[in-house]
């Protein structure tokens, strides 16, 4: 409050300072020194505003150093808390099942199954710098819930972490900008508030990359996150703190967001699992965005985990009957178990190819084993080649990215405008500025030779008007259409794809090859329920057919970049992801259920 008081006082200084420089010029008119004196007044003006953009870089500097150390007081405190357990390791080991039963039965308790995740979390975040700060208040929850005589409940005593962007009473949110700080949540998110009605205890906040578009993770309060699988890789973003904590061993499950692939990539690139819900589906009351007023591409809340059961448990308490009662906004739609139970064989569509952007072999070769894997389930498995029977391929930037930056990022670079700008995120700021007439030039001289990178400029020329917007949202509204069409005339239940078109990028690579979130971003585009599967592991021979032309050969810049990026990433997981129309997560889970079950990698 001190520090915005000041950085306030310091504007309205400047704003006085000009104003009596302005009235002094008009009064010497006509004086025969005016010109001297009008220069001094000049020299001092810019000395002035130098002097107070300075004192305002202080106050900057001061308030992200204030946040950093609240952050680092509340790591240490924990840390001394946890500092004797010396059997986290067997507790944070346990199955979901194991950690119910030991919860319920009273083997283990509240505490000290708290107690073995923060430490184990805060070990994890050490290496790989995931976590933002732990929540103080997780420890008298567990206290609560050991002394409470109540039926334990379905998530009675589990810890759950959450992304930085989602609100905890008494915390703010970031999005790791400066302009942010500060700003307190008064309540819980509704997620949270559902979650904690269901005896869970969010105890660890996870880092975000700054303004959250970006794949990679790295702001200037809380620094970058690295790949708990490999720490040259990125982990994926936006949700990347709770990708890497979990895939780390940190957490069992969490809370994420995605607007194009936030949850999908960071669960990819990490080796968990996760679950996109339909827009709507899930409460987003109490999420911090920067797309609020955009009605055509909207980001979801979702759960992360790290095995197939507990991602299916935190779904099911997720999505409960307190859920509407507490956003009336959301449907009345509780988890459907008889339609998740069903056992009935199901037609299941696969692709391998969006029709613009080529995946490598071992992408390539891990839908190939998911489908294998699911018609030994007995599902029917067949070629979806949506690009062939809609006559194009899903053209990520013309559909969702040019109505997702409609304002070429004109809010972001506002709001950074005294901010330290991450290295992340400026190659996608410094694209909206440029002038349109090079955009579109641009786009027209390169797409005679590379349709991605041309597609790019053609999305970042913003609109004219509110008519060419409209226009563009009803080509968005069109292709969902024929996107519908093409699946309906396959009378598909499901369909299975790509998640990403390499294994993860390394992070000196990652920020310039964000298009390749393409797989992703298609259902967010047609607003589809998406899960991940981890299904196997980047192989020796993967990358000998990746290096070899008769196998892959790229074409775009894009493609070129990912190859360079892809030597060294043997070992690395690839997943799939699981598709069901709108509103059928149950559906969804099912066909995620069955492919973990086939691959043997039930927990």
């Amino acid at each position: 409050m001190i520090i915005a008081a000041k950085t306030h006082l310091c504007k309205m200084m400047l704003v006085a300072y000009q104003n009596v420089a302005a009235d002094t010029v008009r009064f010497l008119r006509g004086h025969p020194r005016t010109g001297s004196v009008i220069i001094s007044l000049a020299g001092a003006g810019v000395l002035g505003k130098v002097v107070l953009y300075f004192w305002y870089r202080h106050l900057s500097n001061k308030k992200r150093q204030d946040r950093q150390q609240k952050a680092k007081a509340n790591i240490n405190e924990v840390a001394e808390n946890v500092a004797e357990i010396t059997e986290s390791d067997l507790i944070v080991k346990k199955s979901i099942q194991e950690l119910r039963q030991a919860l319920c039965n009273g083997s283990l308790s509240a505490m000290e199954v708290l107690m073995a995740f923060q430490k184990e979390a805060l070990k994890v975040s050490k290496d790989i710098n995931c976590v933002t700060e732990p929540i103080i208040e997780a420890q008298e929850m567990a206290r609560s819930l050991d002394a409470s005589q109540e039926v334990k409940r379905l998530l009675h005593g589990i810890p759950v972490s959450i992304k930085e962007n989602i609100a905890i009473a008494g915390y703010d949110q970031t999005a790791g900008m400066e302009v942010h700080i500060g700003n307190i949540a008064r309540e819980d998110a509704v997620l949270v508030q559902v979650l904690k009605d269901h005896g869970a205890i969010p105890f660890m906040r996870t880092n975000i990359p700054q303004t959250m578009l970006s794949y990679d993770c790295t702001n200037p309060l809380y620094g970058t996150t690295f790949n708990p699988l490999d720490w040259s890789r990125t982990p994926g973003g936006s949700s990347t703190g709770e990708g890497a904590l979990i895939g780390g061993g940190g957490s069992i499950m969490g809370i994420g967001s995605d607007i194009g692939g936030s949850l999908r990539i960071p669960a990819d690139f990490c080796g968990i699992f996760t679950l996109k819900p339909t827009w709507g589906r899930i409460s987003r009351k109490g999420m911090l965005t920067h797309s609020k007023g955009n009605l055509s591409v909207r980001p979801v809340i979702g759960p992360m985990a790290r095995d197939f059961d507990s991602l299916l448990l935190l779904t099911q308490a997720i999505l409960s009957p307190n859920m509407s009662e507490l956003d009336p906004l959301v449907p009345p739609l509780p988890f459907d178990v008889k339609e998740y139970e069903k056992t009935s064989p199901l037609r299941i569509g696969f692709y391998t190819y969006d029709g613009t952007f080529q995946c490598q072999p071992p992408n390539v070769r891990a839908v190939m084993e998911a489908k294998a894997a699911l018609e030994a389930m007995g599902h029917e498995v067949v070629h979806f080649d949506f690009p062939t029977i809609m006559g194009e391929g899903f053209q990520g930037c013309k559909y969702y990215a040019h109505v997702l930056v409609a304002d070429r990022l004109a809010k972001l670079r506002r709001l950074l405008a005294n901010d330290k700008v991450s290295s992340g995120i400026s190659m996608n700021l410094k694209l909206g500025q440029l002038p349109v007439w090079l955009c579109k030039a641009a786009e027209f001289i390169i797409g005679f030779k590379d349709h991605m990178l041309a597609s790019v400029f053609g999305a970042a020329v913003g609109f004219r008007s509110v008519e060419e917007f409209l226009d563009k949202v009803q080509d968005l509204e069109d292709f969902r259409q024929r996107f519908l069409d093409a699946w309906l005339h396959m009378a598909l239940d499901a369909v299975i794809c790509p998640v990403f078109p390499s294994p993860a990028p390394t992070r000196d690579l990652v920020n310039m090859v964000t298009p390749a979130g393409i797989y992703c971003w298609l259902y967010n585009a047609v607003n589809y329920p998406a899960g991940v599967v981890p299904v196997t592991q980047v192989t020796k021979e993967d990358l000998d057919k990746t290096f070899d032309p008769k196998h892959y050969q790229p074409c775009t810049m894009y493609e070129k970049i990912l190859l360079k990026s892809t030597k060294g990433s043997e070992g690395h997981s690839i997943g799939v992801q699981c598709v069901t129309l709108p509103y059928k997560e149950e559906l969804c889970l099912r066909v995620m259920k069955d492919l973990t079950q086939a691959l043997g990698k039930q927990s």
